[in-house]
C-alpha cells in the first residue's frame, strides 16, 4: 500500500434537528419531528458522553475522536464508539463530512436516507483506480442543493463545494487518486482523498478490477437493471430513501383535487350498446373456464368485431357505476376495475381500423355516458399507432381497436407521493387483466402490448405530456375462428 485515507479529513456531526441529552449512564438522541423516536446509548464514561454530547454542537473529525479516547486511556471503547456512532447513522440521526476540519465549509456531506446503512470505513489506496458507478447520478434538489444518489446507496451525497463536482466528473472513468489530485493541483491531496473515501463510503464509487473494470459491470443480476428501472424500484418501495411515501396528501388546500371524470374536450355523439346484465350473468362462462382459456390473440377474423360488441366490451370493462361524494378530497366512481385509491385515473382512447357499424378513426370513451367522442378521422398518426401496435404484437394483423390507455397523473399525485407513477402502471396491470377476461367471456381476440410512442399520443389526442399521456396499448378485434 502507497497510502490510505486520512482520518483526520472525515468528520461526524449530529443532523440539526437531532437533540442529545445526557441520562444517568449515557446519552439520548431525540428526533423532535415526525415520526418521533430516540435512541439511547447507554454504559459510556464519564469522557465519552462528553464527547458524544459533543456531536450535537461541533464537527468532530476521527482524528480528534481516536486522540481523544486514546488521551482518556479508553482505547477498549473505541470500537463500541464507533458502533455508537453507525447506530445513529442507522436511525438518520449523523452526518459524515470530508474535507478538513479546518474548513468552514465540507466538500460533501454524506447523509444517510436508509436504516440499511451500514458504517464502513473505506481505506483508499494511492495506486488504485476508482470509478464512479453507472447507477449513480447528480441532481439538484428542491433545496437548490446538488447531491449524488444511486439505487445501490443508502444514502446520498450532498455537494457542498464546487471542488466536489470536479471530482465526480473526473470520476467518470478510471482513475487512480494520485492521478486525480494531478488534475486538481490546487487543492489539498488529504481533502480529494477523504472525498474519494465518502463516495466509495456510500456506494457511489468502486475500485476497479485490473482489466479498469467496475465488479458491477460484471455482476450477471446488475447487468440485467437498466439504470431508469433500478432507480424506479428502489425509489417507490420503502428501504433505500427516506422521501415522503404514500397517502400523504402533499396538495390538499393548496391545488383543487383533478375530477373523478375527465371533462369532455369534444362532442359525445355515439352512444354505445348497453348490454343486459343480467342476461350476461347467466350466459358467460365461469371463471375457472375463462381464466383458463385466456390467452394472447394476434389473428383476426375476416369480419371484424362489432359496435355492438364493442359497446359491450367498454360497458363490462370500464363505465362508471356509481358517482360518490369524498369530501375534501373531491368526488370519486366505482367501476368494474378495482383502482389504487379508487383514484380512477385512466382514460381510454380508442384507434379504430376495422369495426362494424363505426368510422375509422381516433376516438374518447366518456365513462359516465358509454359512449364515444369522435376526435380525428383516420391520418398518418393514427395510422402509424397501429403500425407500432402491429409490430408490438409481433403479428401479421393490424388491430382492429386499438385501445390506449392515458393516465391523468395529477389525479393520483395530488394524493400519493414517491408511489404516484407505481401505482398507475399497477392500475394499467389491473385494466389490462380485465379487458382479457372479459375478451375471453366475448369470444373476442385479446392482446396486451408492453409499449406505445407516448408523444404520438399526445399529438393526437391534444393532451400534455405532463398532464394526460399514454401508459398501455390493448388490441382487440375478432377471433380468426369463432368458437361460440
Amino acid at each position: 500500500m502507497n497510502g490510505t485515507t486520512k482520518t483526520s479529513h472525515i468528520s461526524y456531526r449530529l443532523q440539526e434537528h437531532i437533540e442529545m441529552r445526557e441520562s444517568e449512564n449515557g446519552v439520548v438522541a431525540v428526533s423532535p419531528f415526525f415520526p418521533f423516536f430516540q435512541v439511547t446509548i447507554s454504559r459510556l464514561s464519564p469522557s465519552l458522553r462528553r464527547m458524544m454530547m459533543m456531536l450535537a454542537t461541533t464537527t468532530c473529525s476521527a482524528r480528534w475522536i481516536n486522540t481523544s479516547i486514546i488521551e482518556a486511556h479508553e482505547e477498549s471503547m473505541l470500537a463500541t464508539f464507533y458502533r455508537s456512532l453507525s447506530c445513529l447513522l442507522q436511525h438518520q440521526m449523523l452526518y459524515i463530512y470530508a474535507g478538513s476540519e479546518d474548513s468552514t465549509v465540507p466538500l460533501a456531506t454524506l447523509i444517510p436516507i436508509s436504516a440499511y446503512i451500514q458504517h464502513q470505513w473505506a481505506n483508499i489506496q494511492t495506486d488504485q483506480a476508482y470509478q464512479m458507478s453507472r447507477f449513480a447520478y447528480v441532481r439538484r434538489d428542491e433545496d437548490g442543493n446538488r447531491y449524488v444518489e444511486s439505487p445501490l446507496s443508502h444514502a446520498r451525497i450532498r455537494l457542498d463545494h464546487e471542488i466536489a463536482a470536479r471530482v465526480i466528473y473526473q470520476l467518470g472513468t478510471a482513475i487512480t487518486p494520485s492521478e486525480l489530485i494531478q488534475t486538481l493541483p490546487e487543492e489539498d491531496a488529504d481533502n480529494v482523498t477523504s472525498l474519494l473515501a465518502l463516495l466509495v463510503m456510500g456506494n457511489f464509487a468502486m475500485p476497479t478490477t485490473h482489466e479498469g473494470r467496475l465488479n458491477e459491470a460484471n455482476d450477471e443480476a446488475l447487468m440485467h437493471w437498466d439504470f431508469h428501472d433500478l432507480l424506479f424500484h428502489s425509489r417507490s418501495r420503502t428501504g433505500r430513501h427516506n422521501n415522503m411515501l404514500g397517502g400523504t396528501y402533499r396538495f390538499l388546500h393548496q391545488i383543487p383535487p383533478q375530477p373523478a371524470i375527465k371533462q369532455a374536450q369534444w362532442p359525445v355523439t355515439i352512444p354505445l350498446f348497453r348490454p343486459d346484465m343480467d342476461r350476461i350473468r347467466s350466459v358467460d362462462p365461469g371463471l375457472t373456464t375463462v381464466m383458463e382459456a385466456r390467452t394472447s390473440q394476434r389473428d383476426y377474423g375476416t369480419r371484424p368485431i362489432t359496435l355492438a360488441q364493442l359497446g359491450e366490451f367498454l360497458y363490462r370493462v370500464a363505465r362508471v357505476k356509481e358517482v360518490y361524494d369524498g369530501g375534501e378530497s373531491g368526488d370519486f366512481t366505482r367501476r368494474p376495475f378495482p383502482s389504487g385509491g379508487a383514484s380512477y385515473e385512466m382514460e381510454f382512447y380508442l384507434t379504430i381500423h376495422h369495426c362494424e357499424g363505426l368510422q375509422s378513426g381516433f376516438y374518447w370513451y366518456d365513462p359516465l355516458q358509454h359512449a364515444l367522442a369522435f376526435i380525428q378521422e383516420a391520418n398518418k398518426d393514427t395510422e402509424r399507432l397501429l403500425f407500432d401496435a402491429s409490430r408490438a404484437m409481433d403479428g401479421d394483423d393490424q388491430p382492429q381497436v386499438l385501445i390506449t390507455l392515458a393516465a391523468r397523473f395529477q389525479r393520483v399525485s395530488w394524493k400519493y407521493q414517491s408511489i404516484a407513477y407505481a401505482l398507475i402502471l399497477k392500475n394499467v396491470g389491473v385494466i389490462y387483466s380485465t379487458m382479457y377476461l372479459v375478451a375471453t367471456a366475448m369470444d373476442l381476440a385479446p392482446c396486451a402490448l408492453g409499449a406505445g410512442d407516448s408523444d404520438r399520443f399526445t399529438k393526437l389526442s391534444g393532451s400534455s405530456y405532463l398532464k394526460e399521456t399514454s401508459v398501455g396499448e390493448f388490441a382487440l378485434g375478432s377471433k380468426s375462428t369463432q368458437t361460440t
